[in-house]
This record gives C-alpha cells, structure tokens and sequence, in this order.
C-alpha cells in the first residue's frame, strides 16, 4: 500500500530554515484522522499526481489515523492506524523529534524521505508536508488531518 509506505516514512531528517513559522507545539498530541493527501510521485518515468479526499468521522476501508504523544521533551511517538473490516488497526509507531517545525525521526532504517516539516498545528488542524526520493524519482505529498475526540 503506498500511502501506508509513505506514513511510515514521513518522519525524516530535515534542515531548519529561518522560513520556519512558529506552530502551537502543545496542539501537536492527540488523535488526528486524515483528511486530504495530495502530490506526486514518479513511476516508470511518469509523474503521477493526485489529491484525495476522506472523511475520518465516517471511515472506509482507505482512511487513515494518528496518534501523537509527547514522552520526553521534544521527542514524541507517533502511533499510525488504518480503517478496514469496520474498525481501526494499528500498523506502525515510531518516535521522533521535533527541532523546529521539522520533524527528525529517531531511526532512519527504512526512511526514504527528505524532509518531514509541520506547516500547520492548531487544535483543529494539522498539516505536514515530506519531500524525497525513491528508486523511481522524486516525490512530495502534503498530509491534512483533523482533530478527533480520543
């Protein structure tokens, strides 16, 4: 599933950049239920755009949630799940942390983007945007998510 392999990888090395709006930190723990993805990827030479849309509070077998948590600091875990047979699934958590509004992980095996850098962080929206590279070419995707109730 390549979104699922992308929100996996979303945490990654990145550089500050004087660029760098101030996000509301302390809006950054709790449940978020995607709402939009969009970008492009490359596959067999080809840019591949897309932008879909989902509604997390009426879930399908294609949406996706996190989780974050503060544990120490700025390092937080985050914890990704995805919606099928009815219910929310737990697939992947990982830590990382956070040096401005860029999000470094804190283990790199099986990390194959650029950079993971917070755009937004109010309490009631957050948008993260990754860059990188695979096998095939450059790709970007901006993630949009909404607060849900615990």
């Amino acid at each position: 599933m390549f979104l699922a392999t992308l929100l996996i990888s979303i945490f990654c090395f990145s550089s500050c950049s004087k660029d760098d709006e101030a996000i509301e930190v302390n809006q950054l723990e709790g449940v978020w239920g995607m709402t939009a993805v969009n970008g492009y990827y490359y596959y067999e030479g080809e840019k591949i755009s897309y932008n879909e849309n989902f509604n997390p509070f009426e879930p399908t077998d294609d949406c996706e949630k996190i989780t974050i948590e503060k544990t120490d600091g700025n390092k937080y875990t985050v914890t990704h799940y995805e919606y099928y047979s009815g219910t929310w699934h737990r697939y992947d958590s990982e830590n990382f942390y956070l040096e401005g509004n860029n999000m470094i992980p804190e283990s790199m095996e099986g990390v194959d983007v650029s950079t993971a850098k917070i755009l937004e962080a109010s309490s009631d929206k957050l948008v993260i945007e990754t860059t990188g590279a695979d096998e095939y070419g450059s790709f970007y995707d901006k993630y949009t998510y909404t607060r849900m109730a615990e």
